[in-house]
């Protein structure tokens, strides 16, 4: 399925992540953060709430608010109500500076992976 996944779309790609994270005989994050991150940058909204999530966690990558903050946002702007609730909890863990900073970068991520442009 991997060889698979590379070449597919981003739902293969997510069904992939999904799998790496949630199945015991199979459990892997740091695989399911890589398949999330490359749905996710294909525009995948349901990706880019996981990779917040993973992010605001720290499983399977070093944990990030910011980056956290980002991806959520960047799937909230795409009508996830999860991301937004995602995002509304994360921002309890933040800093001022940091959800000025995370803005920032969320408003980068949606023009490069989700705005029209990246369609």
């Amino acid at each position: 399925m991997v060889m698979y996944a590379e070449d597919r779309t981003c739902i293969t790609q997510f069904e992939l992540a999904e799998m790496f994270e949630k199945d015991d005989s199979a459990r892997d994050y740091r695989s399911a953060f890589q398949w999330y991150s490359q749905s996710a940058k294909k525009g995948y909204r349901r990706a880019q709430h996981r990779l917040g999530s993973m992010y605001a966690r720290g499983t399977g990558v070093a944990q990030n608010y910011i980056k956290a903050y980002a991806w959520c946002k960047v799937s909230a702007s795409q009508h996830s109500r999860r991301a937004l609730l995602k995002l509304k909890r994360i921002e309890l863990h933040m800093s001022a500076r940091q959800i000025e900073d995370a803005r920032k970068l969320s408003r980068q991520y949606y023009e490069i992976y989700a705005g029209p442009a990246a369609h």
